[in-house]
């Protein structure tokens, strides 16, 4: 019995390896769409009632991974048709974003924020434009506001450098809002005319060729629970020279705030300086990301008065205000101490 059994590998293979063939394989399908929501419960309907209109002659799937809403976000989505995934906590979105994409099986994946609704064909277009153009890694709509206004500035940017981010940190870009860096950083001169390459798109509405995502690897843990992981993972496929292209003829209403409305200025800014901060001793010389964090520091104490006074961020309140700054002061002396190692 033994010896047939020998001979019956030497034909077919071990036994276990018959047994591994017989599993059943996900058949691929055109698209597979990923929402990590988070007390969205104003924006998640919209945002899934646009998709069949989006993806119009596409196949197909919505994989939705909830941050622990406390809101009625969970309610609203089970009466829809997507495969959800409910965490108890806040695993932040980069976490969320790869586990989600663990459970997906299409040949494209799209990440979608809950608070954008794509206007109809948006998808198609994307996806036609990649299966006819191989050179092309990625690709995105035009994002516009809830009144219909280009988010062109908030949405496309180049790769950050040390400059660029010195610049935004010392608000030098609200000051002088003409000066020449901040319009190239903003492509402000950007032709969209037609599809064009652009560094760093919002990764609020972008499509990814799965085959690109293996390859470069998921989305950096080390920014959460939000705030540069898309920044970082563009540059990640930019150092693989992985082209992303803005569609115009695609587009989409991005209603944005919906983090910063549950947060409060000051955690959001103690958040997103935190992350700038990780961004710049992953990427830039251990000078430079230790300058930035002192740029940072001087920034805040730039901002104090003008808080003191009611000139910064009128909106917020001058308390609000000077609580942020004077929180991000503090965690930028500490060095954000409790900050994880990269994990991509």
């Amino acid at each position: 019995m033994e010896k047939a059994l020998t001979m019956l590998d030497d034909v077919c293979g071990p036994a276990s390896a018959g047994r591994d063939r017989l599993k059943p394989v996900p058949t691929p399908i055109d698209l597979s769409i990923v929402i990590v929501t988070w007390n969205s419960e104003r924006w998640i309907r919209r945002c899934l009632e646009a998709l069949p209109a989006a993806c119009e002659g596409l196949e197909y799937e919505v994989v939705v991974y909830d941050n622990g809403s406390a809101d009625t976000t969970l309610s609203l989505m089970r009466e829809e048709d997507i495969d959800l995934i409910a965490s108890k906590s806040n695993d932040g979105y980069a976490a969320a974003t790869n586990r989600a994409i663990e459970k997906t099986k299409g040949r494209y994946l799209f990440l979608l924020n809950p608070d954008c609704e794509l206007a109809p064909r948006a998808l198609t277009v994307l996806f036609d434009f990649l299966e006819t153009r191989p050179d092309a890694t990625a690709a995105v709509p035009l994002l516009s506001d809830e009144g219909g206004h280009s988010q062109r500035e908030f949405q496309l940017r180049r790769i950050p450098t040390f400059w660029t981010l010195a610049s935004e940190v010392l608000a030098i870009d609200k000051l002088f809002p003409r000066n020449r860096w901040t319009a190239r950083y903003r492509y402000r001169d950007l032709d969209l005319a037609a599809p064009v390459r652009v560094d760093q798109p919002a990764a609020a509405a972008m499509l990814i060729r799965r085959s690109a995502y293996d390859a470069v690897g998921p989305l950096d843990e080390q920014f959460s629970p939000a705030w540069f992981e898309d920044v970082d993972y563009c540059r990640r496929l930019a150092a693989r020279k992985l082209e992303i292209f803005v569609i115009p003829t695609a587009h989409a209403r991005h209603f944005g705030g919906s983090s910063l409305e549950h947060l409060g200025l000051a955690t959001f800014f103690d958040l997103w300086y935190g992350n700038m901060w990780r961004y710049a001793r992953k990427w830039f010389s251990e000078g430079q990301a230790e300058a930035l964090r002192w740029l940072i520091i001087i920034g805040m104490l730039l901002r104090i008065p003008a808080a003191i006074l009611g000139v910064a961020h009128r909106d917020a309140g001058r308390r609000t205000a000077l609580r942020a700054y004077i929180t991000v002061l503090k965690k930028a002396f500490k060095r954000w101490d409790e900050s994880p190692a990269s994990s991509w």
